[in-house]
């Protein structure tokens, strides 16, 4: 029997649990100017239906948009417009206290926050997987993400994981294909199990 490296054991693993985060914008991404000119609401539940798509490989939600947190009622608009993915959590608005700040600060701070890493790539492991923490041997939590957002105020290192949206028509088909692109290029396309808690 053939000898299996210490190194490809440990990217098999890694592959059958890594992270796939969209951070959401709300404005020009879930909403498209027809929509709105049909009176109907703001969200467009055919783009809930178009994220949706992405959910056999595990996506999970970040709402990065400039509605932050409110008291869930973004939420719970995606939610009556179809949205069935996770949403885990919301980015910070920096802003608010640093006037430099930008969006790609938020998402940064939201990553480093959450797992332990950089949203910017670091490097590459024995096999040549693309990992984003400072080690390919920590033990930060493995993940890949995308940025949906109408707006350009990211950071330079996020200019791999960001899909600039056109923020007449939202999000499209196109759009979703370049996310599963990116989210399953480290070749990872099954769907991942949160951390569970240790008691």
């Amino acid at each position: 029997m053939p000898s299996i490296g210490a190194v490809t054991i440990w990217n098999f693993y890694k592959m059958n649990d890594w992270r796939k985060i969209i951070f959401l914008d709300i404005d020009g991404v879930m909403a498209s100017i027809p929509y709105l000119c049909k009176g109907k609401g703001y969200i467009d539940p055919q783009k809930c239906k178009l994220l949706n798509t992405l959910e056999d490989i595990g996506v999970e939600i970040v709402i990065s948009s400039s509605w932050g947190y409110d008291n869930g009622r973004t939420e719970k608009s995606l939610r009556d417009c179809g949205l069935t993915l996770p949403i885990i959590g919301y980015t910070q608005h920096l802003h608010f206290n640093w006037e430099w700040a930008c969006r790609g600060n938020e998402i940064e701070k939201w990553i480093l926050d959450n797992f332990k890493g950089m949203g910017t790539m670091w490097g590459y492991d024995d096999e040549g997987v693309s990992y984003h923490r400072h080690h390919p041997h920590d033990t930060d939590i493995d993940y890949e993400y995308v940025i949906f957002d109408d707006g350009e105020d990211m950071l330079l290192g996020q200019k791999d994981n960001f899909i600039k949206i056109h923020d007449y028509q939202g999000i499209t088909k196109r759009d979703i294909n370049k996310a599963r692109k990116i989210l399953t290029r480290n070749g990872s396309t099954n769907k991942s199990s949160p951390p569970q808690k240790q008691d």
